[in-house]
């Protein structure tokens, strides 16, 4: 009888013990999410877009119709005879549809179609983002890209790196 009693208190010990781990290992509980928190971004700062940057001073030259680079400018959507063009100096000319900015940052591309990949493009890299004045001025309006043209998977474009190279039309 002592035997049984001793196993009992040893059974009852034992269980008490259990449970009191058990609820230890429990996690705390957690005050509930504010509803309009934001997740952290562990990423790298997002860079300033090119009109965050555009110089107030620089500004887009002006062409005439009658002016020979007008003459000679490929149309924008020429892409075979800007291909045949590639690595060599030449201006394209078209009406700006859209100024596109990638995700990160790093790039402006002005387009001269709504579908980009019938048209040609001009290219602006973030470093020389500060020589131009707001590409987003140029929407809507007919311009001459000129400079080196490259073929860019298989479609050509024009890198700029200074203001000079976008000429406005005159109406």
């Amino acid at each position: 009888m002592t035997n049984t009693r001793i196993l009992l208190t040893s059974i009852a010990l034992l269980s008490f013990v259990a449970t009191g781990f058990a609820a230890d290992s429990t996690p705390p509980a957690t005050p509930p999410a504010s509803t309009n928190a934001q997740p952290k971004d562990v990423s790298a700062p997002a860079r300033k877009s090119q009109s965050d940057v555009a110089s107030k001073t620089a500004s887009f030259g002006m062409i005439s119709k009658t002016n020979e680079t007008f003459k000679t400018a490929l149309d924008a959507h020429a892409l075979a005879e800007g291909l045949k063009q590639a690595d060599k100096v030449g201006a394209f000319k078209g009406t700006v549809t859209k100024i596109f900015e990638p995700r990160g940052g790093n790039l402006a591309i002005i387009n001269f179609d709504a579908d980009y990949k019938t048209a040609m493009t001009g290219l602006l890299k973030s470093e020389n983002f500060t020589n131009f004045p707001d590409l987003k001025l140029l929407v809507g309006k007919e311009a001459v890209v000129s400079g080196k043209l490259i073929d860019f998977q298989g479609r050509p474009e024009i890198v700029l790196t200074n203001s000079d190279q976008i000429k406005v039309v005159e109406q």
